[in-house]
């Protein structure tokens, strides 16, 4: 498991979304700092639908053969995540 610290967060180690498989779950940590506008505007889109620190997320499914996109589970709410998407969310891996 790679440990990654995401600057303005207390989080020591975390895995990317896109290192998940079908099925993995975890509890959201931060997603990456924000280096360009569209970038920022992707950040702030994906904290409004609620990919927020401390929510739970599971992976539903991935498409073949790429793994683009990813679809995950937050709540009651089911969304596809482009994988350049995805690798903006950090989790901490349950089991």
């Amino acid at each position: 498991m790679s440990q990654h610290s995401l600057p303005g967060t207390q989080i020591s180690a975390a895995v990317c979304l896109t290192q998940l498989i079908k099925g993995d779950q975890g509890r959201i940590t931060g997603l990456i700092a924000s280096h360009t506008a569209e970038q920022n505007m992707l950040r702030q889109r994906l904290e409004e639908l609620g990919f927020l620190p401390g929510e739970n997320l599971r992976v539903v499914a991935l498409s073949f053969p790429a793994k683009d996109p990813i679809a995950v589970r937050i709540g009651n709410s089911t969304f596809a995540l482009r994988r350049h998407e995805a690798e903006m969310i950090y989790l901490d891996p349950q089991s």
